[in-house]
């Protein structure tokens, strides 16, 4: 089962939240009587903050954990400990990006709608390269070269022993936009024509369906293997990024994406398409 210590570290927060709710303690009570202090164990439970090896056994203590528990709690700490690959771009992204790109390396499926570009996660390296570039002015043009590699390595979920499950729905317009040059959309269409089909399910939405749930947005829905974790949703604009985990937010958008899923060419056809528009930059 995939993870990633991003998810690790979550679980690990969402456990300890639902034991001190069980037993009527505010964070600040908790967190005077564990040691860890309020503020901490606070960013402790949404997973933006390691948990102290040390202060485990005050934790045992405090919530009454059985031997079990503790095993699984520990775990989880360790998990949440490891350093992984998406760690090492963190000074060219914000926090909420790494945090992204943690969810994104230990979810189990992943839906995605995007009306414009293509999704990253079924990006060329070419069209990555083209779509940083003109990401906005602020993007160093040192790190452009960084940040195709991160969109490179994203990719290696969809693939493997354990892979990824990803439902893209793309607007027709990003089979038009000529992201990079009539070149590099070329070799961009045919790179979704050669997509894993165990893995990847990609439609297309075409003009002629007009207004849909999501017109004018785009959407990123994590879904996890442990049962305890809710689905969570990336919301990002020009000015923007963050993680969304209200539940009623998320239920939203998710059904959002089944309705714009089901008025979406089907698989067979969304192919026709893609090779349709192929053909018109020949």
């Amino acid at each position: 089962m995939a993870t990633s210590s991003t998810v690790q570290a979550w679980e690990l927060g969402i456990r300890l939240k639902e034991r001190r709710d069980e037993l009527g303690m505010t964070v600040a009570a908790a967190g005077k009587a564990t040691g860890l202090g309020g503020a901490n164990l606070s960013a402790i439970e949404t997973g933006k903050r390691k948990m102290p090896a040390f202060r485990m056994p005050d934790v045992a203590k405090v919530y009454g954990l059985t031997e079990d528990e503790m095993s699984t709690l520990e775990e989880l700490r360790v998990g949440a400990d490891r350093r992984e690959w998406y760690h090492d771009y963190a000074q060219i992204y914000s926090n909420d990006f790494v945090r992204f790109l943690g969810f994104e390396a230990g979810a189990a499926s992943v839906r995605t709608y995007q009306g414009e570009v293509i999704p990253g996660l079924l990006q060329t390296a070419d069209y990555a390269r083209a779509m940083i570039r003109g990401g906005g002015p602020y993007i160093r043009p040192v790190d452009v070269d960084a940040r195709v590699e991160s969109r490179m390595r994203r990719q290696e979920r969809l693939t493997g022993e354990d892979p990824l499950k990803l439902w893209a729905v793309v607007g027709e317009a990003a089979l038009l936009q000529q992201v990079g040059g009539r070149e590099v959309m070329r070799g961009q269409l045919e790179h979704l024509l050669g997509l894993p089909r165990e893995s990847v399910e990609l439609r297309v939405m075409p003009f002629s369906v007009g207004s849909h749930p999501l017109i004018g947005n785009s959407a990123v829905v994590f879904t996890f293997a442990a049962p305890r974790l809710p689905d969570v949703l990336w919301h990002e604009s020009v000015t923007a990024q963050t993680i969304v985990e209200n539940r009623g937010k998320v239920l939203e958008v998710a059904a959002s994406f089944e309705d714009a899923s089901e008025r979406a060419l089907d698989q067979a056809d969304s192919q026709a398409r893609i090779r349709q528009a192929l053909k018109e930059l020949a």
